[in-house]
């Protein structure tokens, strides 16, 4: 579970980014997750777009996961949080999964 939840945070990075589409993320987020991403996605393209030198420091260089740490509050739900970098920036990934009919979904997604 540790390894799927650090390439969805990864992943989720990469949406932000616009390195790939956040529709990609379907079968891992639930709908109103994927909403949240959807829009944090358009703020920091706005953001980008008026701030050129962000652009140079988060779009271009991959991320690197460097810690992950996980936590079970219940039978059904479940926190991870990733830390990672790109390139000099440090990035905190926070997830929150719950069991959702036969697997695990993504319901939270904090990117900060």
């Amino acid at each position: 579970m540790a390894l799927a939840a650090c390439r969805i945070a990864c992943n989720c990075t990469d949406a932000i980014r616009g390195k790939m589409g956040v529709n990609r993320l379907q079968r891992a987020l639930t709908s109103p997750c994927l909403n949240r991403l959807q829009t944090l996605h358009s703020l920091f393209d706005l953001h980008v777009l008026a701030n050129p030198s962000v652009k140079a420091r988060f779009c271009y260089l991959p991320t690197v996961p460097n810690l992950i740490d996980g936590v079970i509050t219940s039978d059904r739900t479940m926190e991870l949080a990733v830390l990672m970098t790109i390139g000099q920036e440090d990035i905190r990934v926070n997830l929150k999964f719950r069991y959702i009919g036969s697997r695990w979904m993504c319901v939270f997604a904090d990117l900060g």
